[in-house]
């Protein structure tokens, strides 16, 4: 069995080598790329699953501070019905496009506020679902301020609009389809779309003001996604009696630790903005601590400030963290059957 296991490596090592070495000529070249494109064509053909649930995907789950490979914040909201994103940070369009979200259904994305790791790919989210055959025009949905962020965004990319249907044609890429409509949201009036309603509610993220999170509840089944900011008394009211709460996390110890070292260095500005940033983040242990106070099945940290990906760095964040607490990973999936109490977790 031994000698059997040894050939049968040494073989599979051969043809790897041998494979290798076959595609510096181009004819193997040629047969390689063609087998490859086909099968990136067929997955993109292939229907998007769409159980009869409410499922999340983490587009991004890192922030503007750290040396990860997270993209910065996105989160994505799906149902059979319904597809929406929540902020949509630099890089996270990317792992939309990676994982084949059926981005023609993309129907709007709800801001949680205007820092930039929150609303850098706004037009890549906005380009990629109207090329792909969205049917109508992108709503951008956020608190005051709002209207002013679509205008700009549109006049900027608007040479760009103009060249691809041009280049492409009316029919295929309707130049009004590329433009983006502003809706602004107020806390607390909710929006209603068929049996998905969302709950905006204000959020402590000042000098970011103003700032709001989300609740999305859909056929029995709930989750908050926080945007950016410390936990006040709407996030308690918010997060209480829903199956995930999605927060930004900081970690305390971490960041100090970024603070003090770069003091020590001579890297004052540096240290200066590790220091300021600590008092309008929500901090691990203040999550921990409301969610003693309130009815939460999960609690799951997204937008990790500072953005990690390194065991140790992941070891402080879980410190003292309770049982039903996780820290979410890129391109990851929350799925919740409609009506039933399960959280099915994939990508962990």
């Amino acid at each position: 069995m031994r000698k059997f296991l040894v050939f049968s490596l040494a073989v599979i090592l051969f043809l790897g080598a041998a494979f290798r070495a076959s595609l510096e000529f181009e004819k193997p070249q040629d047969l390689t790329i063609e087998f490859l494109t086909k099968s990136l064509m067929q997955n993109s053909a292939r229907a998007f699953p769409s159980p009869d649930a409410l499922q999340i995907f983490m587009c991004g789950t890192g922030g503007p501070i750290g040396n990860s490979g997270r993209a910065q914040a996105c989160i994505a909201v799906i149902t059979p019905e319904h597809f929406y994103l929540v902020d949509v940070g630099a890089g996270s369009t990317a792992n939309l496009q990676k994982s084949g979200l059926p981005m023609d259904r993309l129907k709007g994305i709800f801001i949680t506020h205007f820092h930039s790791d929150h609303i850098a790919e706004i037009y890549e989210a906005n380009l990629i679902s109207w090329v792909a055959g969205r049917s109508e025009q992108l709503n951008l949905f956020g608190p005051k301020g709002i209207r002013t962020l679509v205008k700009s965004i549109n006049e900027t990319y608007s040479f760009d609009r103009g060249y691809r249907t041009k280049h492409h044609g009316e029919d295929l890429l309707p130049s009004n389809l590329g433009l983006i409509a502003d809706k602004k949201i107020r806390p607390g009036k909710q929006i209603i779309d068929g049996e998905l309603v969302v709950t905006p509610y204000l959020a402590d993220h000042n000098p970011a003001h103003p700032a709001v999170g989300y609740r999305f509840d859909y056929r029995g089944r709930s989750v908050v996604i926080s945007g950016d900011g410390n936990i006040n008394q709407q996030t308690k009211l918010i997060s209480n009696s829903t199956d995930i709460l999605f927060h930004d996390a900081l970690s305390r110890g971490l960041v100090s630790n970024l603070e003090h070292a770069a003091r020590d260095l001579g890297l004052d500005r540096l240290s200066k903005i590790f220091f300021d940033i600590q008092d309008y983040h929500a901090s691990t242990t203040a999550i921990s601590v409301m969610a003693r106070d309130i009815d939460v099945k999960l609690v799951v940290f997204y937008h990790l400030v500072p953005a990690t990906d390194a065991y140790l760095g992941e070891r402080e964040f879980k410190r003292n963290m309770p049982e039903n607490f996780l820290i979410s990973k890129e391109r990851q999936w929350y799925i919740l059957p409609s009506g039933e109490e399960e959280i099915k977790i994939i990508g962990d």
